[in-house]
């Protein structure tokens, strides 16, 4: 027999022993114990216990050393101050895993607890023991028939493809519930607990090896180390999908930074970008999560966006278009020659839209009426995935079960999704409870949610189909590290270090008078802005520390002396480097490009509509580096700003193109450099008209403690 990780040891025991239990049998031990034999776990479970011979029929043993050998895994349901005891007693008799329900560590929230959960991750480290929880609620497997479980999970339910891990317990109990009302076929059921040895990552990455598990579900409030859980959804996304109930979006409060972007990208900004960047299907609540996981087991990957549906009524074929367009679906128009055919099957002599209005049950169970339609769509190559609306019964109908039975005999030979959605909540817990598991068709129950998972399953496909692809090309890297941390640089320095990672900073030059700002304009002769120089001024507009469009030498001394005065009158304590003389950019649109530094995930790139209105409209995206061409024009995506570059009321159309570029070497720099800034602020990048490239405007660097 092959020897087993702790990992495997933890997850897929050949054998446990369980530390904790009454000799009265109650208890959070006595339930796990319970656990094992309801999902049938056919190797040996051995209650420790100092005293009792046997506890619910199980013989009983007074250590580890009488063991008959070590187990695989020890579930501890000791109060907290013994859990070290038993965990170094099993890590002797060379146990490799444990599972402990205990609470009291970190999850307590004192410095008694917290000391008590570095010990424990100390233990583990040192007998390389993986060590689930604590404070968990335990883990369940269907397929493998293993339980050490406090949770409530329904008789209901059955094994299948989809895993879940969760940080909470009471909504792992909600998602096993609604999986097992619809016959949603699960695999692993695992709370986390305080995450003290094993991690979210780590369960990712059994997952990904797990030939079981077809998609990895996870609820989750935060990452215990980001970079890992990145590491980890990289590893993963390209296999596998992965759908994301994230809690604790909202964000109550911001620490107040110098740079534009720290106030566009919180922590939840940061997840968002790498769930987006890597095909996750973030969701809202838990019913979305367990139907977009549903569909995702059971339905092949589309070839691209393309879907058509199809329904027995004119208002379900309006809700469903409604519904489809708010979840961003795609409905392309029905090609002539299918919809041709379409109207000699339902007998019509008109043209179909998409949705498409079949006009009544009865045209649709006519004859063969269904398996042509199904045909002739299955057919067009200008679809990807077709679906049926219904409004499905909770006890079922025969004219229902004729249709969803069509479609599930067209499903071995479809080139494409077919998928069924119910118009009438909650109406698949009885009749079709199990129906897609057993029959391979894919029934969403709610409109809006299977309207939104439809949109998930389309994105994964399109992610699968990029995946792989090289992220940019390296920037050259500025040795930062020769800077003191937590400095704000000026807008000339900084700009020398941009220049020199290749981005397109502006024609300018640093005067430290206004008399030498008159001479420096003579080498650019062109418009000017003059700007103080400080870094204890980083907003220089907001002192009257900017002057915009001098034309003339007359023009630029008497402004550069201006903006001087403005600004030792703002800021009587500034130190003041000089008055920046740079070249004016006229008739662009204004971007912000940045980049703020956040302690989980390291850097994120912003990208969003300029100029001083920035932090009002807050209209930006956000991701993490490096960026390929594909992330940053999904980025310009999300912008309303994006309008703008397209040539709004007959302007010129703009150089989108080197937005991109700018964009990818930007972030290329970034990484690059990653841990040497906290902050860097591009604002504005004037995109100038096609063919004229970009100007970064302005420029802000941060640089950031080694130490943080």
């Amino acid at each position: 027999m092959q020897t087993k990780t702790p990992i495997q040891a933890l997850l897929r025991p050949g054998s446990i022993a369980i530390v904790g239990v009454s000799s009265k049998g109650g208890g959070s031990g006595a339930k796990m114990m319970e656990s094992a034999g309801i999902f049938g776990f056919e190797g040996p479970v051995w209650p420790i216990h100092p005293t009792a011979s046997e506890i619910a029929g199980r013989a009983c043993f007074k250590s580890f050393a009488a063991l008959p050998h070590a187990p695989d895994c020890v579930i501890v349901a000791v109060p907290a101050e013994g859990v070290l005891k038993v965990l170094e007693e099993a890590a002797a008799a060379g146990v490799k895993s444990a599972l402990v329900v205990s609470e009291g560590f970190a999850d307590a929230a004192t410095d008694e607890g917290r000391e008590r959960q570095d010990k424990l991750l100390k233990l583990a480290r040192a007998s390389n023991m993986a060590v689930a929880g604590p404070n968990c609620m335990g883990i369940a497997t269907f397929v493998h028939h293993y339980a050490a479980t406090m949770a409530d999970i329904p008789d209901t339910c059955v094994a299948g493809g989809v895993s879940l891990v969760s940080q909470s317990g009471g909504l792992l109990n909600a998602f096993a519930e609604h999986c097992g009302n619809r016959g949603i076929g699960m695999n692993y059921l695992v709370s986390m607990g305080n995450q003290a040895v094993v991690d979210l990552a780590d369960y990712i990455d059994y997952f990904v090896t797990d030939d079981a598990t077809k998609v990895i579900a996870l609820i989750m409030e935060g990452a215990k180390d980001g970079r890992r859980l990145r590491a980890a959804i990289e590893r993963a996304a390209p296999k596998k999908p992965i759908v994301v109930l994230k809690l604790g979006r909202s964000v109550v409060g911001q620490a107040a930074t110098l740079a534009h972007t720290g106030t566009l990208a919180g922590k939840h900004e940061a997840f968002e970008a790498l769930f987006r960047q890597h095909g996750v299907a973030l969701v809202d609540s838990i019913d979305e999560l367990c139907e977009t996981a549903g569909l995702m087991a059971y339905a092949p990957l589309p070839k691209g966006d393309r879907v058509a549906m199809f329904t027995v009524s004119g208002g379900a074929t309006s809700l469903v278009g409604d519904l489809g367009d708010k979840a961003g679906i795609h409905f392309p128009a029905i090609g002539e020659a299918t919809n041709k055919k379409l109207q000699e099957i339902i007998e019509v002599d008109r043209s179909f839209n998409n949705p498409i209005d079949t006009v009544g049950m009865p045209r649709l169970r006519r004859g063969k009426s269904m398996e042509r339609l199904l045909d002739v769509l299955n057919d067009d190559d200008g679809i990807d995935v077709v679906g049926l609306a219904l409004g499905m019964r909770i006890e079922g109908a025969e004219s229902h079960d004729a249709l969803v039975a069509e479609i599930a005999r067209a499903v071995p030979k479809a080139k494409k999704p077919l998928v069924v959605v119910s118009f009438v909540g909650n109406g698949l817990t009885k009749r079709w409870r199990g129906y897609a598991a057993e029959h391979g068709v894919p029934i969403l129950d709610n409109p809006e949610i299977g309207m939104r998972a439809i949109k998930h399953l389309v994105d994964y496909a399109a992610y699968r189909r990029s995946a792989g692809k090289p992220a940019s090309k390296t920037a050259r890297s500025y040795e930062a590290s020769k800077l003191k941390g937590g400095l704000t640089l000026t807008e000339a320095d900084s700009k020398i270090i941009l220049g020199m990672a290749g981005l397109p900073v502006t024609k300018e030059a640093l005067a430290k008078t206004p008399a030498d700002a008159a001479r420096l304009w003579k080498d650019i002769q062109a418009p000017v802005a003059l700007k103080i120089q400080s870094p204890d001024i980083p907003h220089k507009s907001d002192v009257g520390g900017v002057y915009l469009g001098a034309r003339t030498a007359e023009d630029v001394e008497k402004a550069a002396a201006k903006v001087l005065e403005n600004s030792v009158k703002a800021c009587p304590d500034a130190q003041i480097d000089g008055i920046l003389v740079q070249e004016m950019v006229e008739g662009g649109v204004e971007f912000i490009l940045g980049m703020t530094y956040d302690d989980q995930f390291g850097p994120l790139i912003v990208l969003g509509s300029g100029g001083v209105m920035v932090e009002i409209f807050k209209d930006a995206s956000v991701r993490l580096p490096p960026l390929t061409r594909e992330d940053v024009h999904g980025m310009i995506a999300d912008l309303k700003a994006s309008k703008l570059l397209e040539g709004f009321r007959g302007a010129a159309p703009k150089d989108v193109d080197a937005l991109v570029d700018c964009c990818v070497d930007f972030a290329a720099f970034v990484a690059a450099t990653d841990g040497q800034y906290a902050a860097i602020d591009l604002n504005p990048v004037f995109v100038c008209a096609k063919g004229k490239g970009v100007r970064i405007a302005d420029a802000l660097i941060v640089t950031r403690n080694a130490q943080e």
